[in-house]
């Protein structure tokens, strides 16, 4: 008895599975009514801000479900959603997004300081355009390409630029902007796309006036430098290079007075780094 219902277990599980691969998956009516009604849009910008932004990758679907009541079970299956209900979900997306702003009450969630009426302008613009760049790499092949990658980056740092954006005006918040790890991630490990990301970005920094990634205080550690290095002249290297070595000198000096072998090897490691820096 057991090996009959084995094999009917079996034919059951590869008839699921074969009519789970013919599957073509659309989009609740109700679900657009409701991306096309929906107000107070402030989340939805900044969730997507976050997701850009962020080290995981430029994947929005689970921040669709969330904001747009869809069900695990469809946004699991994106990949085979319908065309026709791909094209009609993004149109209602770009629908909202254009219709979003941020309310007087909402500026906390995306500046530190009190904006003008020009930055708090300027300052939607640019999360709209990131925005409608995410549902369009998201949502369309054709935008899935280096171009679109380097255009969400620079809106990302012009957002960043203006004098009250969140988290403030320090140079801290460039930290993961910046990092050579989040392109490879946000690129979806395509070497292509992370290498346009790295140009457009080191091309950003030498334009700027800022000097933070020759300082060693800049970093949280002289491991971190490498996902950085990309950004930097050999002129610029040379002063973080010697930043870090006077540091090392200094705490050398304070090492002789009382001499500890952890210190000592940590010394060692973060000259022999130090040294082997290279653009």
């Amino acid at each position: 008895m057991q090996q009959p219902l084995l094999e009917k277990l079996e034919q059951l599980i590869s008839d699921l599975k074969q009519k789970e691969q013919a599957a073509v998956y659309t989009v609740p009516d109700e679900v657009i009514v409701s991306i096309n009604k929906a107000k107070n849009l402030e989340r939805l910008l900044l969730e997507i801000l976050n997701t850009v932004q962020g080290s995981g990758g430029v994947d929005i679907v689970n921040i669709l479900r969330r904001e747009f009541g869809i069900s695990k079970n469809l946004t699991d299956r994106f990949a085979k959603w319908a065309a026709h209900s791909k094209e009609q979900f993004a149109d209602a997306l770009h629908d909202a997004i254009d219709r979003a702003e941020i309310r007087a009450g909402k500026q906390g969630l995306f500046f530190a300081g009190s904006p003008g009426k020009q930055e708090a302008t300027e300052a939607l613009g640019l999360l709209k355009e990131i925005a409608h760049a995410a549902v369009r790499r998201q949502f369309n092949p054709r935008y899935a390409g280096p171009d679109v990658y380097v255009d969400m980056q620079d809106k990302l740092l012009r957002f960043h630029e203006l004098p009250n954006t969140f988290p403030g005006s320090g140079t801290v918040k460039y930290r993961s902007l910046l990092s050579e790890n989040r392109f490879y991630a946000m690129s979806g490990e395509d070497q292509e796309i992370t290498e346009a990301l790295k140009a457009s970005t080191r091309a950003w920094y030498q334009r700027s006036s800022f000097d933070f990634l020759e300082s060693r205080e800049w970093y949280p550690d002289y491991g971190y430098v490498q996902a950085y290095l990309y950004l930097l002249t050999v002129e610029q290297l040379d002063r973080l290079r010697d930043d870090f070595i006077r540091y090392i000198g200094e705490e050398f000096t304070k090492l002789k007075v009382k001499p500890e072998l952890y210190r000592a090897e940590s010394l060692k490691s973060m000259l022999e780094t130090a040294l082997s820096w290279k653009v």
